[in-house]
């Protein structure tokens, strides 16, 4: 098995060099040209461009989701005003139905029906 070096390092070793200071600087082998350096960007600006829509389609997503439930608590609140109105009805007719006056009223015996 054999090892090829890629990255070469210059050194830069001083007379009077002191600790944590590096000895070593690192010199790439690579080097890039300015076409290269052009489609990096533009990869780089194309990956910044991806993560802002998916940032902004979870954000859209989050909108239809408020919708759905804005729409059934309106269908809701709507429906409840129904009920009370239809409680409202029903406890007049059984308050009626109780009243001194509906029980002191006695039941017709004769009914006709006038037709035209």
């Amino acid at each position: 098995m054999s090892y090829n070096r890629t990255v070469q390092f210059n050194s830069r070793r001083q007379t009077n060099w002191q600790r944590n200071q590096n000895t070593v600087a690192f010199a790439s082998a690579v080097k890039l040209g300015p076409i290269s350096h052009t489609v990096l960007v533009a990869l780089m600006i194309t990956v910044l461009g991806l993560i802002y829509l998916t940032q902004a389609t979870r954000v859209s997503g989050y909108d239809y989701a408020a919708n759905a439930i804005s729409d059934k608590i309106s269908s809701l609140t709507e429906q409840k005003d129904n009920l009370e109105v239809e409680n409202a009805r029903l406890t007049a007719l059984q308050t009626v139905k109780n009243s001194n006056v509906a029980k002191a009223m006695t039941t017709p015996t004769n009914v006709q029906s006038v037709s035209e």
